[in-house]
């Protein structure tokens, strides 16, 4: 309504109520004695005022009430907008949580329902997917089996290397002792031989000297002398010989002693056991060397493929867990329903961050700050509640909407949404207020 109606509705109330006083004055006027005073009723002189009729009462009474509607409309319309902090729509509000599944499969169980309360890593369905891909579950256990074909192998060889390795040992011993046990034997015949040649070279010099002390007396001949050294000669020449073989041998048994030995069929029999026991204890060496390689790669693929196979099972019958406690405002994808990989299944709202959305006309938004006091009012029966303005928006963009319970009520062109936060740490205490209820229609006023 503007001035101009309101301008109009006074004059029409003017006008009534200026008919209705004629009326009554002309009333009044006529009908008394001639003679008496205007007003004096017929009959003389009035002893006491007239009551008035019905008549009179309800024209006066229609009157009165035009004008109180009339000025009822000019303060409703014209004076309380301007004197007014009131928001023209307010609603709760809460941040929604989305709890969504991280494969694809059907919804075997969903074990919450509206307006039920989730503690944070709880349960809330249970995403079924038997046809997961276990290719790499399959490689792994490839890999596995043939790790362990190998490390078998190796195990076999090294046990057949080993063996073999102990009897050439065994047999090397008997070939050392044996050729220790001949060496020794002809070393001690060359000792014996050498002993006889020196004393064969002892006798031969006293012949020696006995034929020339007879050769000086003329008892032999000069030939007999000659004789003699001549088999000096012969005799020391023996001993040498013996003497020569008797190092050669002691030589023999101290390298044999150190299990070198030289010459000899035994000698070779002995060094061709030395070389296989140094090649077999090298392979030894090698094989045990590759399998603990093998045995470390094994152990590493049954670690993975023992991850994979709980990962498969845990994903064949996958539990959704809440990640943050909250309130089930709905449940999308109820049980027996297909879901895609990354589907909402429940949504959540956070009955601790209660909000209010409530939107203030142009002339009240001029006002309005951030961290301003908006008092809303739930009902009738229970005192305000405070919140602080935490944003201001001229629009609200859908994506933004996203992020709440509801969507948000409709504004106005030159209108504003605030978003305020209620003062208020307990979600008890939310909760006994009512407060928890996204989309709840309540009022708001500016406070501050």
């Amino acid at each position: 309504m503007n001035a101009s109606t309101v301008r109009e509705a006074n004059e029409v109330a003017d006008a009534e109520a200026a008919s209705w006083l004629q009326r009554l004055r002309r009333k009044g006027a006529g009908g008394g004695p001639p003679g008496a005073p205007p007003g004096t009723p017929p009959g003389g002189p009035p002893h006491a005022a007239p009551a008035s009729t019905p008549e009179s009462i309800v024209p006066r009474v229609a009157g009165y009430a035009l004008l109180a509607f009339v000025l009822w409309l000019v303060v409703t319309t014209l004076i309380q907008p301007l004197v007014s902090r009131q928001a023209t729509r307010t609603v709760l509000q809460a941040p929604v949580v989305l709890v969504t599944s991280p494969i694809s499969g059907v919804v075997t169980q969903m074990t919450v329902r509206a307006l039920d309360k989730v503690d944070a890593g709880a349960v809330v369905a249970t995403v079924q997917n038997p046809t997961i891909n276990r290719d790499i579950l399959t490689t792994l256990t490839t890999q596995r089996l043939a790790l362990q074909s190998q490390v078998a192998q190796l195990a076999n060889q090294l046990s057949a290397s080993t063996e073999e390795l102990q009897f050439v040992e065994q047999q090397g011993k008997l070939y050392r002792s044996a050729s220790m046990a001949q060496t020794r034997d002809a070393w001690q015949v060359a000792q014996r031989q050498r002993d006889v040649a020196q004393s064969n070279v002892a006798e031969q010099e006293l012949k020696v000297r006995h034929t020339s002390a007879m050769l000086d007396e003329g008892a032999v001949s000069p030939q007999a002398m000659d004789a003699a050294q001549a088999q000096l000669s012969i005799s020391r020449a023996s001993a040498a010989v013996a003497e020569q073989a008797y190092a050669g041998l002691g030589q023999s048994v101290a390298s044999a002693s150190r299990g070198v030995f030289v010459g000899g069929s035994g000698g070779n029999v002995y060094q061709t056991l030395a070389n296989r026991r140094e090649t077999l204890a090298g392979d030894i060496e090698r094989a045990r060397h590759d399998s603990e390689a093998l045995q470390q790669q094994l152990r590493e693929v049954s670690t993975l493929e023992t991850d994979e196979r709980r990962r498969i099972d845990r994903i064949a019958a996958f539990e959704v867990r809440a990640l943050q406690a909250g309130q089930v405002h709905t449940v999308l994808m109820p049980q027996g329903s297909y879901v895609p990989q990354g589907a909402t299944l429940v949504r959540m709202i956070d009955c601790s961050r209660v909000e209010v959305v409530a939107v203030f006309p142009p002339r009240v938004a001029k006002r309005l700050n951030m961290g301003s006091t908006i008092a809303v009012k739930t009902d009738d029966s229970r005192p305000e509640v405070s919140a602080r303005v935490t944003q201001i928006l001229p629009v609200a963009p859908e994506d933004f909407q996203s992020r709440y319970a509801v969507p948000f009520p409709f504004a106005e062109q030159g209108s504003v949404y605030a978003v305020a936060h209620v003062e208020s740490d307990s979600p008890e205490w939310l909760e006994q207020r009512g407060l928890c209820a996204p989309g709840k229609v309540v009022s708001a006023r500016l406070a501050s």
